[in-house]
């Protein structure tokens, strides 16, 4: 867990005031630790890409909101593709070949 203090040591470019406005907009997820903010990994490694998006890409407010939320689709749905994988590596290896061919049915259209 990473206090708010050290967040803004790790991530030079970053204020309080980013951080306030993105845990505002729901952006970061904070945990309270009595009135202080701590931060899990994932929210430290998105501070970093939520100042790169704004202050070396250029993005507004908004274009940064939808590429977030893009990219925890894609997180989403790798997570859950790899799920569907290793359920499908627990079924009978006939299962498995009849999946395998209707793969390979789809791809072929």
């Amino acid at each position: 867990m990473t206090t708010l203090d050290e967040l803004l040591r790790v991530h030079d470019r970053l204020t309080v005031v980013h951080v306030e406005r993105w845990v505002a907009r729901g952006l970061l997820r904070p945990a309270a630790k009595g009135q202080d903010w701590v931060f899990e990994p994932v929210d430290v490694a998105r501070a970093r890409l939520l100042a790169d998006l704004t202050d070396q890409m250029g993005f507004d407010e908004e274009a940064v909101e939808t590429v977030v939320d893009l990219l925890d689709q894609v997180h989403t749905l790798r997570r859950q593709l790899h799920q569907l994988g290793l359920a499908i590596g627990r079924q009978p290896t006939t299962t498995r070949e009849s999946i395998a061919v209707a793969l390979k049915d789809l791809r072929d259209r």
